[in-house]
This record gives C-alpha cells, structure tokens and sequence, in this order.
C-alpha cells in the first residue's frame, strides 16, 4: 500500500528521516562548539614566560630607580647624574669623588588587571637602589650597584578543595634583582658608557593549572647596555642600547625559551639658567617575545627649576599597554597524583583590558653639605592600571662624611 507513496510521506520512514535530521543537527552543533572552543583557545595569549616577568604586568611591577628622574618624568638619558642615572644610561654618570646613593621605593597595593578577578598586586618590600661610584682614572669613572627594577607580589591565588572545608593559598612573586657595573669615559664632548646589568629574575609560587605543590624558581640572566652623551653648549643628546637575551627557563612542569627583547632610548635636555627641560623616548621590542605583543614605545617629558639649596622638579611619562584580550593559565593535567576536581571552580586564564598609563610626576631635593636628599612621587592620571610610587633617596660624598658640615646647607 506504500509501495506507491514518496518514501518521506511513509510514516516509518519520516519518522526515520526526522531523527538522522536531529543527529545531522546535533553534529553540527558539536562540530561548531568545538571549532569556537579550538580557536577561542588559539586566539588567547599563551604565556611565553613565567607570568609576572610579561611587559603587560610592567605597569605595576616597574620600579623606577632615579628619584630625581621620577621628578621629571624618569628623562634621564640625556642628563648627567649619579650611578642612579647610569643604570638607564652609562654614559651620563658624573662626578669626580666617591659617592653613594640610598634609594626606597613605595607602591601602594591595587586591584589586578585580570577582569574577571578581584585579587590585589602588592610590593611589601620598598627597597630600590643601593651603589657606589668613583673616579678610576682621569676621565674614567665606574660604579657598581644592586637594585631590584621589577617587584611584585600576587594577593592571593586560593584553590577550595573538600566541598570548601579547606583551601591551599599561593603568593605568586616575582622579583628582579639586578646587578649592574658601569663603565664611563670621555674624549672632547662625546662620553660613552657601558653597563653589564647581570639579574637574578625570582619567581615563587609559579602557578601551573591542575598542580599543587609549589614551584620556585631563580635564573642569571646577562645583559649588555652601551650608551652615548653628547653636549655641546647647553644641549645634550644622549642614545643607549639594551641588548636582547635568550634563556631556557624549566619551571618543573613546563618549560619556556624565554627572549629578552631590544630596548633602544634616546633623549634630549637642553638648560636654561637654573630650569632644564628633557625629552626621552623608549622604544622596546616586546613582539620578539610573542607575535600578540606589541612593541612598546614609551614616551617622556620633565623639567626642573634649582632656587638656592632647593630644586623643583615636574614630569609626564606616557605608557601605553603591549595587550589586551584574553589569555590561558600554563596548565599540566594529571601532573600529580593529586585530585585535580577542585580546579573545576577556577579559571583557566582571564581577559586583559586597555592598561595605557599617564603619569604625572613630581619632585623636590634639598641640597646640604655634600650630598642631597630627594622626594618624588607619580601617580597614573588615566585609571586603568592606578598605579602610585612614592621614591625617597639620599646620596651623599664620601668625603662629606669625614667633615665638620656633613648635613648643613651651605
């Protein structure tokens, strides 16, 4: 009785029909979840280093190592200085007598760029710069210093476990400490410096998606900055280059070849009785490390005015981020024995905002018998990363300590 009817009008048959349509259906659907899955995964930044020491986190972790600079917008490329100013370039340490330099630095706690977390970034330990300088020979000086440029403390990555009745607590931490030797010359108006800054980066608590235990982990890194100051009458033009480096870092479950990109500056300053005026830009290669990086190019304005023992300084720094999206957490499924269940709470990465910073900076020394004492502070105007640093330093001449006005002005 069928034998002459369509096949799709026999009843048996549509009903057939209608459930491959349903699993046709369903397959697509599967195939475009996976396929969203797929490339949302490929689209997110997979970490080429150990998290914190990534220049979109610099915005927080960046101490600036010059609290005069900081003043006037941390331009020191093209101004003479201190050992404090030739960790940024060689070229511009001056002066004729042992001198040392004391720096602290204070960043208040602010809440995480990730979007989807409200945990907080802090730097407990306000410790900057401590060096030594010198006149070696005639027109050569040298200074060695330690100073820690990068500093940050994660608050806090907890994972639950045993429905919520525990938890374990991780501080990831990142610290660069630095050890830099300076060489500097001069032969008419040209000077010429080179700095060998040789770190130690220092990481703690390393999170690794689906592991328990902790993971801390230090590695020497060497790097090579020359520079260059030329002067002639009141202007100056100061370059300097920081080279590249590579380093295999193994954090137990992963391991990264991690590159150290270029970082190329310039400045320019010009004085004007007692006001000076400086330029600087920064240009740093951050794509070398991951192709979703942008290269950075960092931008700097600072002016000071000296009245008698007293020296008022005014800067703006522009900051822009190097990226915004999302990214992954490194991850190890099964890497312990452990249950790996109580992860299903937590994220698996996050999602990254617009992190462009503008600083308005400001700051006074007061000069004494020998030395100088410096307050200056920069607070980001913009918001998206509310980033404070407050700098205290006090350099001084070794032989001012020897004499009877060490501390009075003069």
């Amino acid at each position: 009785m069928n034998a002459d009817r369509p096949f799709f009008l026999i009843p048996e048959r549509k009903e057939e029909l209608l459930k491959t349509k349903l699993r046709l259906f369903s397959l697509i659907l599967l195939l475009g979840c996976i396929t969203t899955a797929v490339f949302a995964e490929d689209e997110a930044l997979q970490f080429p280093a150990p998290q914190y020491m990534l220049p979109m986190y610099d915005h927080f972790t960046c101490n600036y190592l010059n609290a005069e600079a900081l003043g006037r917008g941390f331009t020191t490329i093209a101004m003479p200085g201190g050992l404090e100013n030739a960790v940024n370039n060689p070229a511009t340490l001056t002066g004729d007598k042992t001198a040392f330099y004391l720096q602290v630095v204070a960043k208040p706690p602010i809440n995480e760029i990730n979007e989807d977390s409200d945990q907080s970034y802090t730097a407990p330990i306000p410790f900057g710069i401590f060096g030594v300088s010198t006149k070696i020979y005639k027109n050569w000086l040298g200074a060695i210093s330690y100073n820690i440029p990068k500093s940050v403390v994660y608050d806090a990555y907890d994972i639950y476990y045993g429905q919520g009745m525990g938890f374990v607590s991780r501080n990831p931490t990142y610290y660069l400490h630095q050890f830099t030797a300076t060489l500097s010359g001069k032969t008419g108006n040209f000077k010429y410096g080179l700095n060998v800054q040789q770190q130690l980066h220092q990481f703690n608590d390393i999170i690794v998606f689906y592991t328990f235990d902790r993971v801390d982990k230090t590695y020497y890194v060497v790097r090579w900055q020359p520079g260059l100051l030329y002067t002639y009458k009141n202007y100056r033009v100061g370059l300097t280059f920081l080279a590249p480096a590579e380093k295999k870092m193994d954090i137990r479950y992963l391991e990264y070849d991690t590159k150290f990109p270029m970082k190329i500056s310039g400045g320019l300053a010009a004085d004007f009785y007692n006001n000076k005026i400086s330029l600087d830009a920064d240009w740093e290669q951050f794509s070398e490390m991951d192709s979703k990086f942008d290269d950075r190019l960092t931008l700097k304005l600072g002016m000071e005015k000296r009245l008698r023992n007293n020296t008022f300084r005014l800067g703006l720094m522009s900051m822009p981020g190097v990226f915004e999206g999302d990214y992954l957490l490194p991850q190890k499924p099964n890497a312990t024995s452990n249950d790996t269940m109580w992860w299903n709470a937590l994220n698996l990465g996050g999602t990254i905002d617009n992190t462009d910073q503008l600083y308005l900076t400001f700051g006074y020394t007061y000069y004494f018998k020998g030395g100088r004492l410096t307050l200056s502070a920069a607070r980001d105007v913009l918001n998206n990363v509310p980033t404070t640093q407050i700098a205290m330093a006090l350099a001084f001449n070794a032989e001012a300590i020897k004499g009877k006005k060490f501390l009075f002005i003069d």
